[in-house]
């Protein structure tokens, strides 16, 4: 990327800036001796105009084409019948030839408009195809400048360039001066170039809205077919998705998930139970709308403590929905008899 700290708006690797200048006066509309349609203004690093045709210029330096000697941002305009624009270099008399170009790369339009602003003229940069290399290792006399096209690029329908002598080697080169046009342009409608308007729009207060808990109906977690671990049985599962919908966009306070667990029960002999200290729960945030949302604390299978804290939203920052889900390890003791056990798992939101 090629950046010039110094530009009011900056360029882009070749690409000239496409962006709607202010109320300047346009080029200079005499044709110029080399055969450009009008004068093009060389500006440098520091957005100065160059005027001296001994000035010379590195291949990769700065060097912005205008339409205009007061401002580098003043637009050169490309007829109604172009769809396209690219920055050249060419022999005399090849200007208006792409497919005789010695290099070249592409520009742009302001948006809206016919009009190519701050060109980047600098061959180190802005020329990307073609036979730059020779270009600058043979050197000699070229025009260098801006080409507006349509018919895919291939048919030149404007071209605005200076005639640049080109050192061999390194490519620094000079470019002759512009020919001013002597006629009078006539004074512009408007010399402003900002203005202001007033505006007060009024607002409305917003309604507070409710913290509510969404768990899908008949909501069971599902877990894995149980192996021995450590000549326990062990099985792993998850929750489910669950959600926490705050709409109080007013109050935001804020809010705790609490989860509570009844001890397991053996579905067929309610006598043998398995205590709910072996449920391990990990909380997980799926997703969330709002910010400040953390994560409960992990508990352990047979050393879990219920209930437990869920998730936990801080005030001012939770409006939205937040997903949550839950990674679950049973573990029944050794002592247990083989079956299925029954537990219920109570999730509770509650404001801060």
């Amino acid at each position: 990327m090629y950046m010039n700290k110094k530009m009011r708006i900056a360029a882009v690797g070749f690409v000239s800036l496409a962006l709607v200048a202010g109320a300047t006066a346009v080029a200079s509309a005499a044709v110029q001796p080399n055969g450009s349609d009008a004068a093009l203004y060389s500006y440098d690093a520091n957005i100065a105009l160059v005027t001296d045709p001994s000035t010379v210029f590195t291949w990769t330096a700065d060097n912005f084409g205008s339409g205009n000697k007061v401002s580098y941002d003043a637009p050169t305009t490309c007829p109604t019948t172009a769809d396209d624009a690219y920055i050249f270099v060419a022999t005399a008399g090849n200007e208006r030839t792409k497919a005789a170009w010695s290099a070249y790369g592409d520009s742009a339009f302001a948006p809206g408009t016919k009009d190519v602003i701050a060109a980047t003229l600098t061959p180190g940069v802005a020329l990307t195809s073609g036979n730059y290399g020779t270009v600058k290792s043979n050197g000699g006399t070229y025009s260098l400048g801006i080409a507006c096209t349509n018919n895919n690029g291939n048919t030149i329908v404007g071209a605005f360039y200076r005639t640049a002598s080109i050192t061999a080697g390194t490519g620094s080169y000079t470019m002759t001066a512009v020919t001013e046009d002597t006629t009078t342009p006539p004074p512009p409608a408007n010399t402003d170039t900002t203005g202001s308007v007033a505006m007060s729009p009024q607002t409305v207060g917003a309604n507070d809205g409710v913290l509510s808990l969404i768990v899908p109906v008949g909501a069971a977690a599902v877990f894995a077919a149980p192996t021995l671990v450590n000549n326990k049985s062990t099985t792993t599962g998850t929750l489910g998705n669950v959600t926490v919908a705050d709409g109080r966009s007013v109050s935001r306070k804020g809010w705790d998930l609490n989860a509570s667990v009844t001890d397991f029960v053996n579905a067929s002999d309610a006598t043998n139970t398995i205590s709910k200290a072996q449920l391990g729960l990990i909380p997980k945030i799926v997703s969330s709308e709002a910010t400040g949302v953390t994560a409960g604390t992990a508990q352990v299978a047979g050393l879990a403590t219920y209930s437990s804290l869920f998730a936990s939203g801080a005030a001012a920052n939770t409006v939205g929905n937040t997903v949550l889900n839950a990674d679950l390890t049973f573990v029944a003791p050794a002592n247990k008899a083989a079956g299925t056990y029954v537990s219920t798992l109570t999730l509770t939101v509650v404001s801060k």
